[in-house]
């Protein structure tokens, strides 16, 4: 007579709980793991960030305020720093002043590769966006407008040559005063400094040119809470 044979599934809880401290050992190292290298590429990103801003700092006087455009091709290296912005209310504490003169300051560089065969160059525009302007409107330019402004360039950031050309905006021309001052009272437009100009260097070597913009304001008591904001900025004009 055949007999019949029960066999029974050995169970070892504690093989078991072994086999699964292993497996969670395992998981833990691996999302340590995992963790260690978010951190380095996150160090080594903003290592390579910190580094390029100290270089173009360095070459360029890179401001980590401004608004910086850097160009760069198989040509040419060149950086735009914009620090225009202008913001200005006639209130109480100002309104009795004499002048207010409010200087913003953009620069341009460029550096012509060693191995290029020609002469870098780099094309722009220089502007003034008037975006909001409630200063009385002037029919005829005036010298003693409460709102004038002037433009110049320098290559060394100290000897200064001012605009004295007619500037056009989107409508109309708007002429120089006397000191090379342009009325803008009341006006709300964009103003073409200066139109596609060029700014060379030859292979190896640096130039550098600055713009900048000085708005001259003649409070008074009868123009309170008048305001201006605008923006002067160089605009590049990618020419390939």
């Amino acid at each position: 007579m055949n007999k019949k044979v029960e066999k029974k599934n050995s169970y070892d809880a504690t093989e078991d709980l072994a086999i699964k401290k292993v497996v969670y050992k395992k998981d833990k190292t691996q999302y340590f793991l995992l963790a260690i290298l978010i951190i380095l590429f996150g160090l080594t990103f903003f290592s390579c960030l910190y580094y390029i801003g100290d270089y173009y700092k360095e070459k360029y006087d890179y401001d980590k305020n401004a608004e910086n455009i850097a160009i760069n091709n198989k040509k040419i290296n060149a950086l735009i720093t914009n620090n225009g912005a202008i913001d200005f209310k006639v209130i109480d504490d100002n309104a009795t002043e004499e002048k207010i003169t409010l200087e913003s300051l953009s620069s341009v560089s460029i550096t012509t590769n060693n191995t290029s065969k020609s002469n870098g160059k780099l094309i722009f525009n220089v502007k003034y966006d008037i975006e909001e302007n409630t200063f009385p409107y002037n029919l005829v330019s005036k010298t003693d407008s409460p709102l004038l402004v002037r433009f110049a360039y320098s290559l060394d950031n100290e000897n200064w040559t001012y605009v004295n050309n007619v500037i056009s905006t989107n409508n109309s021309n708007i002429t120089p005063l006397m000191g090379n001052y342009f009325d803008i009272s009341g006006l709300k437009n964009s103003l073409s400094v200066k139109t596609n100009y060029e700014l060379t260097s030859s292979p190896g070597k640096t130039e550098k040119i600055y713009w900048k913009s000085e708005t001259v304001i003649t409070p008074n008591n009868n123009l309170k809470d008048n305001e201006l904001k605008a923006n002067f900025y160089v605009e590049y004009i990618d020419n390939k």
